[in-house]
């Protein structure tokens, strides 16, 4: 069997097409996974770390400011259009399974135009512009949260996860890290291109905490990993750790009590999967708010707190890992309800 995935731009689209291609080969040991992605995006580096072919197609997103990358976008998606459809041609996937990214628009036309199946999955519970055109294109429109039934019909299945952060074990991935049982692991990130707000408040606040009983694993990301070196200087932080990018993001989530976040779909996925409790930060310029909607749907389901962009400062930060600040036992289980650990398994049997 042959199934054709397009996903990409950043993590958050990539890794649920890693999590159905794994569903996928569990499920049928001979099935045939190609990726299709752009050049300009991380999946030609995360597909291939987890074993999966890549094809990459020109394809860039389309910047909402005039400027020529405005102007040159759409021959670029016209370029990707011929790509994807040569691709397609020679491969002969029985479905293209799209989740999303700046490259999905150009292959998911193309695959209308040779009549392969289409399934498109959405992270966000606001369904993206691109998204909402593509599903008028596809079999099946499948829906990661109920909420997001007020804005598009489909069948709602969750966010897929991979399988190793399913499975990751707390107390090995302790070890691993260095952490005692007892201590209280707070994880800082910005998905996967880093969040300079959360950054820079962060690395102001540590001066400011006094006998630590929490201990900071914080993923920065590469874009402000210098910047975040010059503001701590050559002060050293005993409870601090900082990472510029985690590729085993699965240790990091089994270790973690709490989790100090943008509002990314496929982070939320990851959190309440494990019953991680989250402050979430949701991105101010996200497109048409979607951070915000996704932040309320975990905030109203008691699995987190949401804090504006805005309103994070040192002081608000060093508050919440007080103790007491926060009831992570309650939160903890109101993560594992809204969890869909299943989500991959209920899309593969969708497809087939």
């Amino acid at each position: 069997m042959r199934i054709a995935i397009v996903a990409g731009g950043t993590g958050g689209h990539i890794y649920p097409g890693i999590a159905i291609a794994e569903e996928l080969v569990r499920r049928n040991a001979g099935s045939e996974i190609i990726f299709i992605g752009s050049r300009e995006g991380l999946e030609k580096e995360l597909v291939p770390k987890e074993g999966f072919k890549i094809s990459l197609i020109s394809s860039r997103a389309l910047p909402r400011k005039l400027s020529y990358k405005a102007v040159s976008a759409p021959f670029v998606m016209l370029l990707g259009f011929f790509q994807a459809l040569f691709l397609l041609r020679s491969y002969k996937p029985r479905a293209l399974i799209s989740t999303g990214g700046y490259a999905s628009l150009p292959v998911i036309i193309a695959a209308r135009a040779l009549s392969i199946p289409i399934y498109v999955h959405e992270q966000n519970v606001l369904p993206g512009v691109a998204n909402r055109f593509c599903f008028r294109l596809a079999r099946k429109v499948l829906l990661s949260f109920e909420r997001s039934l007020d804005f598009a019909a489909g069948t709602v299945v969750g966010n897929p996860v991979r399988q190793n952060i399913l499975s990751a074990d707390r107390e090995a991935a302790r070890r691993s890290l260095g952490y005692l049982p007892s201590d209280k692991v707070v994880l800082i990130m910005g998905g996967s291109q880093g969040a300079r707000k959360i950054n820079r408040t962060v690395a102001a606040a540590l001066p400011q905490i006094k006998a630590p009983a929490v201990k900071l694993l914080h993923i920065v990301g590469n874009r402000d990993s210098r910047l975040i070196d010059e503001m701590l200087g050559s002060a050293k932080y005993d409870f601090y750790r900082k990472v510029d990018y985690l590729y085993n993001m699965a240790e990091a989530l089994a270790a973690a009590d709490l989790a100090v976040s943008r509002a990314g779909a496929t982070a939320i996925a990851e959190f309440l999967v494990r019953g991680i409790p989250m402050v979430l930060v949701p991105y101010p310029f996200s497109a048409e708010g979607h951070q915000d909607l996704n932040a309320r749907v975990v905030a109203e389901a008691g699995a987190g707190i949401v804090i504006q962009d805005r309103g994070l400062d040192p002081a608000t930060f060093i508050e919440l890992l007080s103790e007491g600040k926060l009831d992570l036992a309650m939160m903890k289980q109101n993560a594992l309800r809204l969890a869909r650990p299943k989500a991959a398994k209920e899309i593969v049997d969708a497809i087939l």
